[in-house]
């Protein structure tokens, strides 16, 4: 379930807007900007320990782990698509941005004394919300940022991601086995 919120469901998106995107940006001639939310957390995940079939059918599921391995596979993904987009001349850019840790309310059903407690601490080192969505929106709408596609921002700047995040062998293999996936759980046909 983590990996299909965090990554599924997004590629699939991506890929039900993108031919649209490519063909509103060549007629208005605006560039279109997609981002991916991933995380530093990406860099957790060593290279043995990341296998498609185990993201989408666990023998063990372990939350902290799925998470890494969803938030490398967004990164893995606005790398290949990059790639794609440039040998296609598409005036449309992808990039991943990593928001911080930022407070939310995501814990909010989590109440106790214990929880209350870390929550309070922890809150005070945590971006607010605007902080944490001020990366996304800087990728999104700088000039600064226009043409550049396959990047990984954090603060407001572009930043380095983890040499498994980088490999163009692992981000082609990680798209060509997610499309496969997702044709056949939709009963599609491949093109």
């Amino acid at each position: 379930m983590t990996f299909a919120t965090n990554y599924l469901g997004h590629f699939q998106l991506t890929e039900m807007l993108l031919d649209k995107m490519v063909e509103t940006a060549s007629q208005t001639g605006i560039e279109g900007r997609i981002i991916n939310v991933s995380s530093v957390i990406h860099s957790w995940v060593k290279r043995d320990a990341f296998c498609f079939n185990q993201m989408v059918n666990p023998k063990n599921y372990n939350g902290t782990r799925a998470y890494a391995q969803s938030k490398l596979a967004n990164i893995l993904h606005v790398k290949e698509l990059a790639r794609q987009l440039k040998a296609r001349n598409a005036r449309v850019t992808i990039n991943a941005v990593h928001p911080g840790v930022v407070k939310t309310g995501i814990i909010r059903d989590h109440k106790g004394f214990l929880t209350d407690s870390v929550f309070f601490i922890a809150s005070k080192l945590l971006k607010s919300t605007s902080q944490g969505s001020s990366t996304t929106c800087y990728v999104a709408l700088s000039p600064q940022t226009e043409g550049a596609s396959g990047k990984y921002f954090a603060d407001c700047n572009e930043s380095n991601c983890s040499s498994l995040a980088n490999d163009e062998f692992e981000a082609q293999k990680l798209w060509k086995q997610t499309r496969a996936f997702m044709h056949r759980l939709l009963g599609q046909p491949q093109t």
